[in-house]
């Protein structure tokens, strides 16, 4: 009976030294699996809900849960669980929060993974009737440690993350063309703004040298021996603000502003270089527009004034004849009207830049404007050259017709005054499609092909019309044009088509609404109705 109480006392010892083994090696097992989730990596959200789920299966817990915490907030978040934990709340105050909480429910264990914020609380639950593992437990408190800087990394990652997608958006929706070469100078990146600037896809771009990209010697920027991104692969230094030439989207010539500079090599990595190029073509033009705006308006304000304040001072100081004296005066009369049509014009300028055009349609007949506009140049004089081609059977156009009265003004004035003081102006209008097309031809010095998309910009005036001496102030064709697109219609300038010397200048009008139906008016240079 002895011997076989000792045998039965070895048989337990070596029972519970094999199950103390078998655990230990379940947990060491156990400890190995949860190194490998860690060393998964993954966001905060999805390295929650990995670890939730095995420590759950190590504690023997019915559910699990994990709060963290954000170092810029306060309070801890749910972020992951399993099984029913739906009376568990959804943030927790802090880590000494979590610890009352396990006090109070028998049911729940709680291990503090980590305190100090951004924080992290692993907890347990068991279903009725049923003991949490103390081992499973055991062995997330052994590797609360790694738990939490798993977490904290997990968190860095998310920043990380996050702030390059932001930066990402920020950069992608750039409107200055980024783009980034090699030691070799060829294109590696580039933005989409480049692939716009340039007219080109990076697949097209991408390889290129950035001399055969931006092609700058051809455009009449800087050669190769000046190119600011061999400067900055080759001596380190950044360049803050350089201009040069390109060739952009349809060979068209743009003056950039570029920044470069070289990116931060790792160990023993390739050299690149980072431009960033804004297009300065509009920025530019403003400042040409607002220099012309500056000349030709204090040319045509000090001559007029001059002349007025000589007139005066002439009436003031000399004794004339009554001829001479209304002589002088309507010098002055003729002056001042002058003056009155300059301001008019710029004041009409600012108006179109400024608001939205409000236009007071109603149906109006072509014919009659013209009739009318026959009317007022009996006033100066000049009613016998002009010659009218308007077909009586004409359809009525919806429009605002003091607005186009004012258009042909403009362009019948600028033809009496481009042309020679005996030649004819013939007005004409013909139908096409749902469109009224009307034009005004002229004998005058006509403007230059390259010149013709620039006439019709405030402020410009055509070489050949700044040779001939003839003032103006470059506004007219300008607000022509803009009321004539008000209407939906186009504006076009070009030869007469019957070969004569002189120009055509044409556009078009909407037929009465009812009646139409084209939505794009029709290109008015190319109708030729007589």
């Amino acid at each position: 009976m002895e011997s076989q109480a000792r045998i039965a006392a070895l048989e337990a010892e070596n029972r519970r030294a094999f199950d103390e083994a078998q655990r230990e090696a379940d947990a060491l097992f156990a400890q190995y699996q949860l190194s490998q989730i860690l060393a998964s990596g993954g966001s905060p959200a999805d390295l929650g809900r990995t670890v939730v789920l095995e420590l759950t299966r190590l504690a023997n817990a019915d559910a699990g849960a994990i709060w963290l915490g954000e170092a810029d907030e306060a309070g801890l978040a749910l972020v992951a669980t399993t099984g029913e934990l739906d009376d568990l709340p959804a943030r927790l105050v802090s880590a000494n929060d979590a610890r009352l909480l396990g006090t109070e429910r028998p049911d729940l264990r709680i291990v503090v993974l980590a305190e100090d914020p951004p924080a992290a609380v692993l907890a347990f639950r068991a279903a009725a009737g049923h003991e949490i593992d103390g081992d499973g437990v055991r062995i997330a408190q052994l590797a609360r440690h790694e738990l939490a800087v798993a977490f904290a990394g997990a968190r860095l990652r998310d920043i990380v993350e996050r702030e390059r997608h932001e930066l990402a958006a920020v950069v992608d929706g750039a409107t200055d063309a980024i783009l980034q070469v090699d030691a070799e100078r060829r294109i590696t990146r580039l933005k989409p703004a480049a692939e716009r600037t340039l007219g080109r896809t990076s697949e097209d771009l991408i390889g290129l040298t950035c001399a055969e990209a931006l092609a700058c010697a051809a455009a009449g920027g800087h050669g190769s021996a000046a190119c600011p991104l061999a400067e900055v692969l080759a001596g380190g230094a950044p360049i803050a603000y350089r201009e040069t030439t390109i060739r952009g989207e349809e060979e068209a010539v743009l003056r950039v502003a570029g920044s470069y500079f070289r990116a931060p090599a790792p160990h023993g990595g390739a050299l690149r270089a980072t431009a960033i190029l804004r297009d300065l073509t509009s920025i530019r033009a403003l400042e040409e527009l607002r220099e012309g705006f500056v000349a030709t308006v204090s040319h045509e304000l000090r001559t007029p004034l001059a002349l007025v304040r000589g007139y005066a001072e002439t009436l003031l100081h000399f004794e004339l004849s009554a001829d001479e004296s209304r002589s002088y005066v309507e010098r002055i009369h003729q002056v001042t009207t002058r003056l009155a049509s300059l301001v008019t014009e710029i004041l009409d300028v600012t108006h179109l830049n400024a608001d939205p055009l409000i236009l007071e349609r109603a149906p109006a007949s072509f014919g009659s404007l013209v009739a009318r506009l026959r009317g007022d140049l009996s006033l100066t004089g000049d009613e016998g050259r002009l010659v009218v081609q308007v077909p009586p059977e004409l359809p009525p156009i919806e429009v605002d017709a003091a607005r186009v009265g004012q258009v042909l003004e403009n362009l019948v004035a600028n033809a009496l005054k481009y042309a020679p003081g005996d030649s004819p102006v013939v007005v004409g209008a013909g139908v096409d499609g749902e469109w009224l097309v009307a034009w005004v031809d002229d004998e005058g010095i006509g403007v230059p092909e390259s010149e013709r998309s620039l006439v019709t910009e405030p402020f410009h005036r055509a070489w050949n019309v700044r040779e001939s001496r003839i003032a103006g102030t470059g506004l007219g064709l300008y607000i022509c044009r803009r009321l004539v697109e008000a209407h939906g219609g186009r504006l076009s300038i070009g030869d007469r088509p019957d070969g004569r010397p002189g120009s055509r200048v044409a556009f078009t009008l909407p037929i009465l609404a009812e009646r139409r139906c084209s939505p794009r008016s029709p290109e008015p240079a190319l109708v030729d109705r007589g």
